[in-house]
């Protein structure tokens, strides 16, 4: 059987200085009840269960923005509140949106089988954004549909979201429809467009000061060396590995060389801007 909490002895002062917040307290510093403990009346049936009405104690909103200082003529000076100390000062949560992502990120493209000029390139940049969004249409695409598209001098074409938190790695279920669009709308004689694609997802880094004599005289053994040592001194597997320099006769009667390296974005860091590789900087 539960019993109700105590009055603190019929005590309006007592109980005031416990329960601040409540309608007794503020009914108490009116004056309403008398201080004397031999003129001790009960608040009535609020008191029965005083726990019920005792108020969070973080500020309300009328309480942040009440006047906090007095100025002249004795006005109340009030302080300048913004928004955000508002929604903290009510308990509401603030958030920031996401930061856009890299260019890159939301960018697809598509290569022309003939690296050459497309004599329609303006054409296409201005009218393919449109029949692009209409293939995603038909294909009840739920993705945002705005683009914007560029052709480069080898008639590449690119195609760039304008959504900036969209990345282009969500679209490949429509990259086959857009490409036969593609093709069906801006081809030229026997050069198409291969299967559009995302962009690649690497980092490309070069490395200095190689020394020859620690590389394997087979080109076809230059990934499995530097993937080990690399994996070794810094943790980091490597997608791919070339020669800056491809021509083996002109490096051949020099000392060292350089060559670059692939690696995923988030590994990068390990590398920069220096790591020991054969016991060297």
């Amino acid at each position: 059987m539960s019993t109700s909490p105590p009055i603190l002895d019929g005590n309006p002062e007592a109980f005031a200085n416990k329960y601040p917040y409540t309608w007794e307290a503020e009914e108490f510093a009116k004056g309403k009840y008398p201080r004397s403990r031999l003129d001790r009346r009960p608040f009535g049936p609020r008191l029965a269960s005083p726990h019920l009405h005792v108020l969070q104690s973080h500020p309300t909103c009328a309480q942040a923005v009440a006047p906090s200082a007095k100025g002249k003529k004795g006005r109340q000076a009030r302080s300048p509140v913004s928004a955000s100390s508002l929604a903290v000062a009510s308990g509401e949560a603030f958030t920031q949106p996401p930061p856009p992502l890299p260019q890159a990120v939301y960018r697809f493209f598509a290569f022309r089988t003939t690296f050459e000029p497309h004599p329609e390139a303006l054409k296409i940049a201005a009218h393919f954004p449109d029949i692009a969004v209409s293939v995603l249409r038909e294909a009840n695409c739920s993705l945002p549909l705005s683009f914007t598209c560029t052709v480069n001098d080898k008639g590449s074409v690119s195609l760039l979201g304008t959504d900036l938190h969209t990345p282009a790695s969500v679209y490949p279920p429509d990259f086959t429809p857009l490409t036969t669009r593609l093709n069906k709308a801006f081809r030229v004689g026997n050069s198409t467009w291969d299967l559009f694609r995302p962009p690649p997802n690497e980092t490309q880094l070069l490395i200095h000061c190689i020394p020859l004599d620690f590389l394997p005289s087979d080109d076809d053994q230059l990934f499995p060396s530097l993937d080990e040592s690399i994996c070794n001194t810094r943790g980091v597997s490597i997608l791919s590995v070339r020669y800056l320099n491809p021509d083996p006769e002109s490096r051949e009667p020099k000392r060292a060389t350089s060559v670059v390296v692939s690696v995923a974005p988030p590994d990068a860091s390990a590398l920069l801007p220096l790591f020991n590789l054969f016991s060297r900087n």
